[in-house]
């Protein structure tokens, strides 16, 4: 993996629906300790964007309306959606549940010092059980992970030895994984709980080196997309990993390659198991101590048939609006945004002289539906198993 010339970046997945041949990138299976990793030069990838119709990702999508009751307003928040609920969280408040239909449940923990409550901020990461009805909230910075059940009510800690940041989790078989950024010092970079009795059953010790940080200015990603995966980027290390939880080790998955003069950041996910999706951010780093942002290019790879592409997703389930790829996660497309926000959206994709009639329809019928100062709309997609069709 490469840090010559500054940033690797990582790809990763989406469907896509059409593009020219020119748009084309190719990707390569390279070897890395016996180890299978795409990889692919984000170089060698022209200017051309494919565009998506997140039909060729989703099964459906609605248009949920959240309750207009006291305790249910959110602003812009995470959202995780499951069969039976929406949770969303945001700073400082406590963390909402709805069901499907978008009807408020409860509040869950919140700003305090009693048992269940955290001291700041908003969680870092949530796991909604729904088999279990139970919520687990991870922190920014803490040295357990919270246990809800699905009414609200606080259940338990799970303790780690010490203190843990920024930490991502993935549940399955009654054992839930937790990944954190390791700082010097901390004894483990992953930990496995038996989630019945709270018991740590494995260690990943030592933490890798090279994912060892100084601070926390970089982040801890996963889109818990694919069945099965618990799929992994520090934002300051050129690759995605897999967490594998047989063998208790972090497997390189995907990583690309980019040659730049600018800083760069990027964020790599996952949207099945043979896709992924790379999005990079750009700053000039002699415009000013800090860099001047200078665009994001979203990027998919398909490891199937070895290609990438620049894409741009769009909602052909409601005439053709802006889908943004950020809001595929843990197996669902879910975009929440204020109806003042969706109104604007749906009046600007109106005045397009490419809006089909069949698109001016559905957008009418949705505009019909929307209200000012209401609580926030949720569209929600469940995403795919797998794509088998080459899309671009």
């Amino acid at each position: 993996m490469n840090s010559k010339s500054k940033i690797l970046l990582a790809t990763l997945v989406l469907c896509v629906y059409c593009c020219s041949p020119q748009g084309i990138g190719l990707v390569t299976m390279v070897d890395v300790r016996g180890n299978k990793m795409a990889s692919f030069n984000l170089n060698e990838l022209n200017t051309e964007v494919a565009t998506i119709p997140i039909s060729s990702l989703v099964e459906d999508c609605i248009l949920v309306q959240l309750e207009n009751v006291k305790d249910a307003y959110v602003g812009h928040g995470a959202i995780t959606v499951t069969g039976k609920y929406i949770g969303i969280s945001q700073f400082n408040t406590p963390y909402k549940l709805f069901d499907r239909s978008g009807k408020f449940l409860c509040n869950i923990g919140g700003i305090g010092r009693g048992p269940g409550e955290w001291s700041q901020g908003s969680p870092y990461d949530t796991i909604i059980d729904e088999d279990n009805e139970l919520i687990y909230l991870s922190q920014f910075v803490d040295d357990k992970i919270f246990v809800y059940k699905t009414s609200g009510e606080f259940v338990k800690y799970l303790v780690t030895p010490h203190q843990i940041q920024k930490t991502k989790m993935f549940l399955s078989d009654d054992i839930l994984t937790i990944v954190h950024i390791p700082l010097p010092g901390n004894r483990a970079i992953a930990f496995q709980f038996d989630v019945n009795t709270g018991d740590i059953v494995n260690e990943v010790v030592p933490s890798p080196a090279h994912l060892v940080s100084p601070g926390l200015t970089n982040e801890l990603l996963s889109s818990r997309n694919a069945t099965g995966i618990f799929d992994l980027h520090f934002t300051n290390i050129d690759t995605l990993y897999h967490f594998d939880m047989k063998t208790n080790r972090l497997l390189p998955a995907f990583s690309m390659t980019y040659f730049s003069n600018d800083r760069v950041e990027k964020k790599y996910s996952q949207l099945n198991k043979n896709m992924f999706l790379a999005t990079v951010f750009s700053f000039n780093p002699n415009l000013g101590s800090s860099g001047v942002f200078v665009g994001g290019i979203p990027v998919s790879t398909d490891i199937t048939f070895k290609t990438s592409s620049r894409i741009n997703v769009v909602n052909d389930f409601f005439g053709g609006i802006f889908a943004p790829i950020s809001a595929i996660h843990n197996g669902y497309f879910a975009f929440g945004l204020q109806p003042e926000q969706l109104i604007a959206e749906i009046e600007r994709r109106l005045a397009d002289s490419n809006c089909t009639a069949s698109d001016r329809e559905i957008l009418t019928k949705t505009l019909a539906t929307l209200k000012e100062g209401t609580n926030n709309v949720v569209f929600i997609g469940k995403l795919k198993n797998e794509v088998k069709s080459k899309l671009w």
